[in-house]
């Protein structure tokens, strides 16, 4: 059965956002998302183990990724070390297949669209394939979008393949349709790159015609906080109280 993956929100925060609101941003944009649970997988590679368990403690439960430059793809728990080669072959792959749908409704298409443009590959003095943005440029949302789409594809999951055989038999037998399955993809921005979100789904064919774009949660943050006191008076001095 062949199946698409689907693009349907794509999102980048302003340089500097912290990570307690960044947190709480993924957690609104999950509960905007319909089909039960949908899972996150997110980049950790240069931000290290404690910021993936602010998500924890805040009660999402994410599958971590760190992205290395090998190619041999390891699994321990909740975490995953994954080939940068095995995460951009997959998505080179499926747009050629043309099983890689952009929106072009949504506002960062462009920008992905320039970032997979940019992406280059090189080879190492040891004769290894590497996978960069060019100079200068960005690549958070194709990072972003290439966790989103490997765990969709049933990375992180060594006995994916059995199971969906197993789910079409069961589709074959009961006719009973199997819905969109949501993942959203998260590359943790550092101090000189912003944070990016892809939400992928992945569907048959006929439920393409379904409409796929979540609305956006809006960036706030906890009240008390500094940065909620910041937004505040900010938001004072544009909109003075009348007297």
């Amino acid at each position: 059965m062949t199946v698409l993956f689907q693009i349907g929100h794509l999102e980048r925060l302003p340089l500097g956002t912290p990570y307690p609101a960044i947190v709480a941003h993924v957690g609104r944009l999950l509960a905007k998302l319909p089909g039960g649970r949908p899972e996150l997988v997110i980049d950790h590679t240069g931000v290290g183990r404690p910021v993936f368990d602010m998500f924890v403690y805040s009660g999402i439960y994410p599958l971590g990724v760190v992205i290395t430059a090998g190619t041999a793809e390891t699994h321990e728990g909740g975490f995953c070390s994954v080939p940068k080669l095995t995460l951009v072959s997959r998505l080179q792959a499926l747009l050629h297949e043309g099983r890689l749908k952009i929106q072009r409704e949504l506002g960062e298409a462009e920008t992905l669209v320039r970032e997979l443009q940019d992406f280059r590959v090189d080879y190492t003095a040891a004769g290894h394939l590497t996978f960069n943005a060019r100079s200068g440029k960005h690549d958070d949302l194709v990072l972003a979008l290439a966790i989103a789409v490997w765990k969709a594809h049933g990375g992180g999951f060594p006995s994916e393949g059995i199971f969906r055989v197993a789910e079409e038999k069961a589709v074959q037998l009961t006719g009973r349709v199997v819905g969109p399955r949501y993942v959203v993809g998260v590359d943790l921005g550092q101090s000189r790159d912003p944070t990016a979100f892809a939400v992928v789904r992945r569907v048959d064919p006929e439920q393409l015609a379904e409409p796929f774009i979540p609305p956006a949660p809006t960036l706030d943050y906890a009240p008390c906080s500094l940065e909620h006191a910041a937004a505040q008076a900010a938001a004072a001095q544009r909109d003075p109280p009348a007297k």
